[in-house]
């Protein structure tokens, strides 16, 4: 049964669902229902027998009653009974009203009605006479059953029986009516042969209607199904269509349409990404292979010293562009890594010693502490510091301060600067803005401070491009503070001493 209900489609499955609740629920519903009814029709024809009774008790009691006579519209009959529990007839019960050759004398004969009223018995009733089938013989008083059976009998044989007890001079003697409780079972009958034909038609309606309804609201995602089926490679600017009402489904097409949004753009990057890549490798090969080329095709007359320098250089460009490579690789793949608590003005003093063509002044750091990546966090500020020493003139300044929250440290140098439209533009990736800045120079792989950037945002910073006081960049590095490191610096520089490569 589960394997069929998971080959099942989800309207399919809600539909069964929905209809077999409703038939639990209205099948329910109708098995009270038929005993709420059967309880009151039962009741009301105990109702009716006693007030047939109560009249002609009355009567009795005033003088004005004859024979009992069956009712046959209500096939409503009277019996009698001794105080033995014997059935008498109608003239032998009235004939102990009155004497023989007299009129009935209830005042005479001494007639009284015993107990509170009408109450209900147990007796073997002709349903259609109303007369006594069998006398068992048991004593007035105690309830009287069909031969045979040990309690009340079914429906169809049993008669709502109600009697009065009276006391004629010395005498007992019991009247009673009798009513069939047959015209209740064929009431029973006929309500519960409706109850079995409307019932299924309600749950097949409701089957239906259900189907109908789970197939209209699941038609917007079998439209997203379809759409996004189609969507490939190649088709990565399309969306799914977003219905028109406020539900969840709608929800979901906004939500897919925001990932194949993100899945585009990163599509795009990786592809743009992949096509830089491929350029910048193919840029130093291309410059060693053009130079051992030229050497080539006239050995004697080559330099092969000076050959040699710049097919280094370009490998060289080469190994640090696949080393960048690599870094932003693994930032994307496995982002930060392992996180340690570091202390800032350890690194930052020992890039500030790190030899470099451009003097470094670095202002004695407080001790500041946070928690990341020593290793990235250390590449993230060398990277500044190389890019402040490319375009630098001759002064490089290095500082760390420290706010209530954050760790900032500036980089600022005296070269030409970064104009403010491409202060957001130089932290894209291949990104060179050397012939602006600093046109005598051969630029770097651009992933310098992109790999900064990355770095600072996975350690949850910022990095941010300005004006320095000195006339060039000023690049800030923001960090969140783990807290203070107490004590003197263990790596130190003395304040704005100027660092050169020697």
């Amino acid at each position: 049964m589960s394997h069929i209900s998971r080959r099942l489609g989800l309207p399919a499955r809600l539909t069964l669902l929905v209809a077999a609740v409703f038939a639990v629920t209205v099948g329910t519903i109708a098995v009270v229902l038929l005993e709420v009814v059967e309880n009151r029709l039962v009741a009301d024809t105990r109702a009716n027998t006693e007030a047939v009774l109560s009249g002609y008790v009355d009567q009795l009691s005033r003088g004005e009653a004859t024979i009992g006579v069956v009712d046959v519209d209500d096939a409503t009959g009277f019996f009698y009974l001794d105080d033995h529990g014997e059935q008498l007839t109608e003239a032998e019960f009235f004939l102990r009203l009155a004497p023989v050759d007299g009129p009935v004398d209830h005042g005479a004969a001494g007639l009284m009605v015993d107990g509170p009223g009408p109450h209900s018995i147990e007796v073997p009733v002709d349903p259609l006479t109303g007369e006594v089938i069998e006398t068992p013989g048991d004593p007035l008083g105690v309830d009287v059953f069909p031969v045979g059976e040990p309690g009340p009998v079914d429906l169809d044989e049993r008669v709502v029986a109600v009697a009065q007890d009276l006391t004629i001079g010395d005498d007992v003697a019991r009247v009673g009516v009798s009513s069939p409780l047959r015209p209740v079972q064929d009431s029973l009958d006929t309500l519960r042969r409706a109850l079995w034909v409307v019932v299924p038609l309600l749950v097949a309606a409701v089957g239906v209607l259900s189907w109908l309804t789970t197939t209209r609201a699941l038609r917007p995602v079998d439209a997203i199904t379809r759409r996004v089926r189609a969507i490939s490679h190649t088709t990565m600017g399309d969306r799914v269509p977003v219905p028109d009402r406020n539900d969840e489904i709608q929800r979901l097409a906004i939500t897919m349409n925001d990932m194949l949004k993100r899945l585009d753009r990163s599509q795009q990057r990786q592809r743009q990404f992949v096509a830089d890549a491929s350029h910048e490798l193919r840029s130093p090969i291309a410059a060693s292979r053009a130079q051992l080329d030229v050497a080539r095709a006239d050995p004697d007359a080559a330099d092969w010293p000076a050959t040699a320098d710049v097919v280094i250089a370009e490998q060289e460009h080469l190994t640090q562009l696949v080393d960048d490579l690599l870094a932003l690789s693994q930032m994307d793949e496995h982002g930060v890594g392992e996180i340690v608590d570091v202390d800032l003005d350890d690194i930052v003093a020992a890039e500030a010693r790190r030899p470099r063509d451009i003097a470094v002044r670095v202002t004695a750091p407080k001790p500041v502490r946070t928690r990341g990546h020593p290793g990235q966090l250390t590449r993230a500020l060398r990277n500044l510091l190389d890019n402040a020493a490319t375009h630098a003139v001759d002064d490089v300044h290095l500082s760390l301060t420290v706010s209530e929250a954050d760790a900032v440290i500036t980089v600022d140098d005296d070269g030409p600067g970064i104009d403010p439209h491409d202060r957001e533009r130089v932290f894209q990736r291949f990104t060179r803005l050397d012939q602006a800045r600093h046109p005598e120079l051969r630029g770097g792989t651009g992933l310098g401070l992109a790999i900064a950037r990355q770095v600072a945002r996975s350690h949850q910073g910022d990095i941010t491009a300005g004006d320095s006081p000195q006339g060039g960049a000023r690049f800030t590095l923001v960090l969140p503070r783990q807290d203070q490191h107490v004590g003197g610096l263990r790596a130190t520089c003395p304040q704005s001493m100027p660092v050169r490569r020697n």
